[in-house]
């Protein structure tokens, strides 16, 4: 009787781990795996190539997304190995896809080898990547890429968080602490750009279901404003965002997120141009195809009262206090030099008076590509006493 219990349970540990292994799930790197719509992507089948790279089956991808056909992914880890092509940019996992104007991807930039720019997180979020709003050491990391070898990428995701491990590695290179997505799901893929490179060993393994998490509270502290009302997106060259707007009859409420930003992707579509329009157009202004939004907030202040107003942004800005214009700034790509990032940080400031009682603070956010946010924050004169008091909305002075 033992016997035969002992071999009950070996069996049943057996047939255990064969679950586990079958969860497991290697992807035959040929076409028939991938979704591609001859319809509209059927460029991206022609720039794909199979076939054998440094003695393996691999794919070849210049540029795009390859999602693997009938996958659906939440929780769990995909492994892929990649190799550089010379003078490739850009190569990586796409995780969570919804679509190509919405997905999750970390990617290696062989060019920036052993620079903190050679790995990096950005979510594509309503048409565009947002790289130039995801700078700290959560979006990136430093890594050697060697040219012509295979390098091993594992991503392992748990609800809004991922890390990348790279080799034999058990120490991630990459921790990404908030995916912007969120606790989403969606399908798997390969990504490159700008020549991508080669890829081989595709697998994945879903983790089991969970409930989804709840979403988190509106980012808050101290001098932030927070709370927002967002206008809709309207064509650069039909608005003049140097004029305060006469009407507007739609606004939506919208919040900021960690680090601090409103993150206006995440509401509206992208215009996503490339390439960058000319300097001298953006210097101009109203340039057709861009977009710009308004967004607005009201600032109770018990007295009047100076403050400095530091503002973050990414195309453009343009502030208005109580309907007055108070500031105005560029930081798009290339346009405060020619090799300027247009990276977003709390890089400008202006001194604002408060009026007693409501104030509106108005901004206009034009966007060309990279990532479309604001931030202001507002923080006492040094010598003048701080008077900022708290509120609901974190928003009484």
């Amino acid at each position: 009787m033992f016997k035969f219990r002992a071999l009950i349970v070996v069996t049943l540990a057996g047939c255990f781990i064969s679950v586990l292994q079958a969860q497991h799930i290697p992807v035959h790197m040929s076409s028939e795996s991938f979704d591609i719509d001859d319809a509209r992507v059927g460029a991206s089948r022609s720039m794909a190539q199979f076939g054998v790279f440094l003695g393996r089956r691999a794919i070849y991808l210049p540029s795009g997304l390859l999602k693997v056909k009938g996958n659906q992914f939440h929780d769990g880890t995909v492994e892929v190995d990649v190799a550089s092509k010379p003078r490739g940019l850009f190569i990586g996992i796409a995780f969570r896809i919804e679509s190509e104007a919405n997905m999750e991807v970390i990617y290696l930039r062989p060019l920036a080898s052993d620079t903190v720019e050679a790995v990096q997180y950005t979510p594509r979020l309503n048409g565009d990547a947002i790289w130039q709003l995801l700078n700290s050491s959560h979006e990136k990391a430093s890594a050697h890429i060697p040219a012509g070898r295979w390098i091993h990428m594992k991503i392992v995701v748990r609800g809004r968080t991922c890390k990348l491990f790279l080799n034999a590695s058990n120490v991630p290179t990459l921790t990404v602490t908030n995916l912007r997505r969120g606790d989403s799901e969606g399908g798997i893929g390969l990504w490159s750009l700008g020549g991508g490179g080669y890829f081989s060993s595709l697998s994945y393994e879903p983790f089991p279901g969970r409930r989804p998490l709840p979403d988190p509270p509106p980012f808050q502290r101290p001098g932030l404003l927070s709370n927002w009302e967002l206008s809709p997106a309207f064509d650069a060259g039909d608005v003049d965002p140097s004029m305060y707007p006469a009407s507007i009859g739609q606004w939506q409420k919208v919040h900021a997120e960690e680090p601090g930003f409103v993150l206006i992707n995440r509401y509206r579509t992208s215009p996503a141009m490339f390439p960058m329009p000319p300097r001298e157009k953006m210097r101009i202004g109203r340039v057709k195809g861009a977009k710009v939004v308004f967004a607005r907030t009201n600032v109770f202040s018990a007295e009047g009262q100076e403050k400095i107003l530091k503002i973050g942004y990414s195309d453009d800005i343009v502030v208005y206090l109580n309907r007055k214009l108070i500031f105005s700034g560029k930081n798009a790509l290339s346009y405060r030099s020619n090799d300027s990032l247009g990276v977003f940080g709390l890089n400008d400031h202006t001194n604002v008076r408060l009026n007693p009682g409501n104030n509106e603070l108005l901004v206009a956010v034009t966007e060309y590509n990279g990532g479309w946010a604001f931030e202001c924050v507002l923080s006492s004169i040094r010598g003048l006493p701080n008077k900022i008091r708290g509120s609901i909305a974190g928003q009484v002075y």
